[in-house]
């Protein structure tokens, strides 16, 4: 009976393509890579597994529809994957490295905005002043969302960020922002501060698995090297 390929993903790049590498070094799986810039590579002495480099959401899209077995990638994008893929996907171990938090933050020049009840009275004064919701500029709408509903704060527009989204604030894009923050010092170069209670999650980088995949021993085999 042929035996299955699993697949394992990492990301592609950065200081989290380096730090997934030594997660294998240190379980004494060595990757076999044609070039640094070789975006499938294999495991030496495990001729059934690939392991294929991808951009940090595509690995949590890869093991939310099958492609992938197990992957490393950010707690962020796992949460803010739509619920059809992050309830396929289990949280196999959390890391100590690729830390960052996603946070609420607003203008400095906002001297009484100090908690979501501020924010919340400030967006009513928006709509009522200004005949328009108050804009919030996020690369994560789902999370952001979410954490809206459970202060109970609904008069407010969403705009998408493709880009550098602690600026949005300056060129009037946006009225606050939703972003990820590792030690807050962007933030404070764009005259943002974070509000209390203003931590939506707090990520880092995971070993996840297909929940499917789970299913298959030889990946339970390979997870138990990883997770030592």
């Amino acid at each position: 009976m042929k035996k299955d390929i699993i697949n394992i993903s990492i990301v592609n790049k950065g200081r989290l393509k380096t730090e997934s590498e030594n997660v294998f070094k240190k379980a004494k799986l060595k990757i076999l890579s044609k070039s640094d810039r070789s975006l499938v590579a294999s495991i030496k002495g495990y001729p059934l597994i690939r392991v294929m480099y991808m951009n940090a959401t595509e690995i949590i899209e890869a093991l939310g529809t099958g492609v992938c077995d197990i992957g490393i990638s950010g707690k962020d994008l796992w949460r803010e994957s739509d619920v059809s893929i992050q309830s396929k996907i289990s949280l196999v171990k959390q890391y100590e490295w690729g830390k960052s938090d996603l946070v609420v933050a607003v203008s400095t020049s906002w001297l009484d905005c100090v908690n979501p009840t501020d924010l919340e009275e400030i967006s009513f004064e928006f709509f009522n002043k200004k005949k328009r919701l108050m804009r919030c500029a996020t690369k994560f709408k789902n999370l952001t969302n979410e954490w809206m509903s459970s202060r109970g704060i609904t008069q407010y527009d969403l705009v998408t960020s493709l880009g550098a989204t602690e600026n949005s604030v300056e060129i009037s894009k946006a009225d606050f922002i939703t972003d990820l923050s590792s030690s807050g010092e962007t933030l404070r170069q764009n005259n943002l501060k974070v509000i209390d209670d203003g931590i939506i999650l707090k990520s880092s980088a995971c070993l996840f698995a297909g929940k499917n995949s789970l299913k298959n021993k030889e990946v339970k085999k390979i997870l138990k090297l990883l997770i030592k």
